[in-house]
């Protein structure tokens, strides 16, 4: 049998368990902080799981697949793709100025301009997953020491208690 087998790190486990769930509040508290909660749906997407492959345990995000552009921006370049811009117009709702003629610009003319406006000038990052995950990582980084170690302890006590039988 392995050694890494005949270790339970079942304490490790459960702090990982409630730093999952605490990155996962603090961002949504943080894209609802910053404005970055129009629809919902990125801020309802986020999901955690624990993850034990052989010796490595992590904490895995599940995110909407937008997370990137609102968390690192967007340079400029490339039109943004108009159904997304629809959409947010619609759940946001964006209130369009006249244009130049006078007249309010359709939905698909503001989405048209918006996304212009975005290929010209780009998105400015709003980090809140890194801050967030820092935050709390900062906070629990103490506590998941603490409970590497008595997984470890109650490991070697077991092991003692196995051999003075």
């Amino acid at each position: 049998m392995e050694a890494h087998t005949l270790i339970d790190f079942s304490g490790l486990a459960a702090v990982l368990e409630q730093y999952g769930t605490e990155v996962c509040e603090r961002y949504r508290a943080e894209l609802a902080e910053r404005g970055k909660n129009a629809s919902g749906v990125l801020s309802g997407s986020v999901r955690y799981i624990v993850k034990k492959e052989t010796t490595v345990y992590a904490v895995d995000l599940s995110l909407a697949d937008y997370w990137k552009y609102v968390e690192y921006g967007r340079r400029p370049g490339k039109f943004p793709p108009p159904e997304k811009i629809l959409e947010w117009i619609r759940v946001k709702p964006v209130l369009p100025r006249p244009l130049e003629n006078g007249r309010l610009p359709t939905e698909q003319q503001l989405a048209f301009l918006i996304g212009r406006k975005i290929a010209r000038d780009g998105i400015a990052p709003t980090p809140a997953l890194s801050d967030a995950s820092t935050d709390v990582y900062d906070r629990f980084l103490e506590r998941i020491g603490a409970a590497i170690s008595a997984d470890l302890a109650r490991a070697v006590d077991g092991v003692l208690a196995g051999l003075a039988s």
